[in-house]
């Protein structure tokens, strides 16, 4: 569990991984990522009173860099990742082997991250744009997650077998979320890894976790910014499905281009009508993130583009 400046949320985190049911041999690591508040006396304090518990520091800020820290200090045969403002169920440590014996030949696998509203959710926010929250839901079925449905399983229930996690190697710092930084991308970006070596993911609703929703992702500001920063850090993956147009201007596909100026004509049209949507707009905040990043970062065009 990674955690920056959040000693308050961690410590339910760790309550609910402490009052685990039947559980397996574990050990619960809790990094900090160079936090300035009080997270190291939290933790140091539950490590004295609990021996499976293990304050690990990480300097260097970022997300990937934290779990890369954390993946080293630790040698279980499955390192599962959540994070501090999550809480797992009495019976989820259980789960996770179960699942595991169960599907031996995946790579990875996790579950669902429902909702804990902290004030009642806006009317706007439909379920359409919760991308920004921190959850997750792909139905009450199992599914499988590779190249051919390619399902990103996020970071806050995520378990992934030691021999993949030394296959692939570390978490990329490229695409890494930052302290206050949102939209990132690093479990996609790994998840994409895993696929290219063959191998694949479950998704098993078994493995549900809750995660609280903060007052502060409920406003439209965050959400504006959360899409903004997912564009620029899915910039940085050149993603073959995002750079399928013939030509690039300045590093951008023409698509994204032509697309981005759609969508922005009909926000403005829609917004003149009186019957604008903020899913809509969010689309067209991802495309003006995507843009900016590849117009303000050298090298991140395609090495094959055409210019013009």
């Amino acid at each position: 569990m990674c955690t920056w400046n959040r000693a308050g949320l961690m410590e339910g985190a760790l309550e609910a991984l402490l009052e685990q049911h039947e559980a397996p041999t574990h050990e619960i690591l809790v990094v900090d990522n160079n936090s300035t508040d009080h997270t190291r006396t939290v933790v140091e304090r539950y490590a004295a009173a609990h021996r499976q518990v293990r304050y690990v520091f990480e300097p260097s800020p970022g997300l990937s860099h934290a779990r890369n820290t954390g993946m080293a200090r630790t040698g279980g045969a499955i390192v599962a990742f959540t994070d501090d403002d999550v809480r797992v169920p009495a019976g989820w440590l259980r789960s996770i082997v179960e699942v595991s014996e169960q599907y031996q030949d995946a790579a990875y696998f996790g579950g669902p991250v429902r909702p804990i509203w902290t004030q009642p959710a806006p009317d706007w926010l439909i379920e359409e744009t919760w991308s920004g929250l921190g959850v997750q839901s792909y139905g009450e079925q199992m599914l499988r997650t590779d190249v051919r449905r390619p399902l990103c399983l996020i970071g806050a229930n995520l378990m992934i077998r030691r021999r993949v996690l030394d296959a692939v190697g570390p978490f990329d710092p490229a695409v890494q979320r930052v302290r206050n930084g949102v939209g990132s991308t690093e479990d996609d970006e790994y998840q994409r890894r895993i696929w290219t070596t063959g191998a694949h993911g479950v998704y098993e609703p078994r493995l549900s976790v809750h995660a609280l929703v903060t007052a502060d992702r409920l406003t439209k500001s965050y959400h504006r910014r959360w899409h903004f920063g997912h564009g620029r850090h899915v910039a940085r993956m050149r993603l073959p499905e995002m750079e399928h147009s013939r030509w690039h201007v300045l590093g951008v596909p023409a698509h994204l281009i032509r697309q981005g100026w759609l969508d922005a004509a009909w926000a403005l049209s829609a917004w003149l009508r009186g019957d604008a949507t903020f899913q809509h707009e969010l689309h067209l905040w991802f495309k003006v993130g995507f843009i900016r990043e590849r117009l303000t970062t050298p090298g991140l065009g395609p090495a094959s583009q055409k210019d013009r």
